[in-house]
């Protein structure tokens, strides 16, 4: 029982002052016009608060055994924090480019695609910028090189330039010309189209269509989730039975 003065009482529930104090809940209080303020209104969601609690217990008293579930509630934490504990000082989590590759090959067909994808360089200029006509023929040309001395002398308003990566295809579509279409995408190379006085030019390198298997690239960081799930499902078991091993015939179990 605290020393602190009482604030109010439901029931058998007593709210005591150091409540708010110890709680920080006065620490902003600029005055004691606020420090009154606040104190109200916790009181008064305090109250609201303990006569649910007592009409709940009274109507589900017969319902529900809460120390069954305080006790199945703590037996849960306590597993789920010593089994991240004895994981997170065990598991090998060293995936190797190997392993991926493995998985992969053996379990491609569950990463089939719900979305297209797209492969592409895309560069947007605006539509003043000089010799638009010289960067044009040098991009339908695949003319790298010249491509990049023009972008260093003309700010581009986008470069994607990564011909590795993959993006969906709603993603690339959303900030397109409205001229362009999944279609064009999917059967185009080099596109060109303006909007809002830019320019969009269009490389098309790869198109993968809905239900097709993806690029290793594009599932590497599933396919490393999955193996270190794998890993520690089977650590928590191994651990589990070890111990279970090393004290079922100790003095701490009884049967029977």
């Amino acid at each position: 029982m605290s020393d602190a003065p009482i604030l109010a009482e439901v029931g058998n529930s007593t709210l005591y002052l150091d409540e708010l104090e110890n709680g920080g809940l006065l620490t902003n209080a600029s005055n004691s016009y606020d420090s009154t303020h606040i104190k109200n209104v916790y009181v008064q969601k305090w109250i609201r608060d303990q006569l649910i609690l007592i009409d709940a217990d009274k109507t589900l008293a017969g319902d529900i055994d809460i120390d069954m579930l305080v006790q199945d509630y703590r037996e849960s934490l306590l597993l789920y924090n010593y089994e991240n504990a004895m994981v997170r000082d065990r598991l090998d989590t060293v995936i190797t480019t190997q392993q991926i590759e493995q998985y992969y090959k053996e379990n491609g067909d569950a990463f089939k695609l719900s979305e297209s994808l797209i492969r592409c360089k895309i560069v947007v200029l605006n539509g003043r910028t000089p010799k638009l006509d010289i960067f044009n023929t040098n991009w339908k040309s695949s003319n790298i090189k010249s491509v990049n001395i023009y972008l260093a002398a003309n700010s581009p308003v986008m470069a994607m330039m990564d011909e590795y990566k993959w993006y969906s295809t709603d993603e690339i579509l959303s900030f397109l010309p409205e001229k362009i279409k999944e279609k064009n995408l999917r059967s185009s190379k080099i596109l060109q189209e303006a909007k809002d006085g830019n320019e969009y030019f269009v490389d098309i390198l790869q198109y993968l269509d809905k239900s097709e298997v993806p690029p290793l690239a594009y599932v590497t960081s599933n396919i490393k989730k999955i193996i270190l799930h794998q890993r520690k499902s089977k650590l928590i078991v191994k651990l589990k039975e070890d111990l279970y091993q090393r004290e079922i015939n100790s003095t701490k179990v009884r049967i029977y």
